[in-house]
């Protein structure tokens, strides 16, 4: 959406600057050097968005690559009891560093449950 936006601006301004530089009477072949200029700017822009949308493709599928072997990993190496225990400590709350390098042991029941929202957590 932004970027189709952005494309759509970056078209407008073009032809903006394009009709005010004919309406105000410049020669023919002025014209078409500015014309060949827009039309140079409006290839750029659409490869720049071509490019962009490549990239975050390529970014989308990096991180469903990463999700599937944290995914598996977690079936392969922890029980299903050790997964759940894990959920439920995860509730609500953001994956940092320092928590992934806690001990299991360091949790207790007692402890209140998470106030920072996840909209990742189950």
């Amino acid at each position: 959406m932004n970027m189709m936006l952005a494309g759509m601006i970056g078209f407008t301004l073009g032809a903006l600057v394009m009709f005010f530089i004919m309406h105000h009477g410049q020669s023919s072949n002025n014209n078409e050097e500015v014309e060949q200029k827009l039309k140079d700017y409006q290839d750029h822009v659409e490869q720049h968005f071509a490019k962009t949308a490549d990239l975050i493709d390529n970014l989308t599928d990096s991180y469903k690559e990463v999700f599937e072997h944290l995914s598996d990993s977690a079936e392969e190496l922890l029980s299903d009891e050790q997964i759940q225990r894990q959920l439920m400590n995860r509730k609500s709350r953001e994956v940092t560093l320092s928590y992934l390098s806690q001990n299991d042991d360091e949790t207790t029941d007692d402890e209140k449950p998470p106030t920072n929202p996840n909209p990742w957590a189950g």
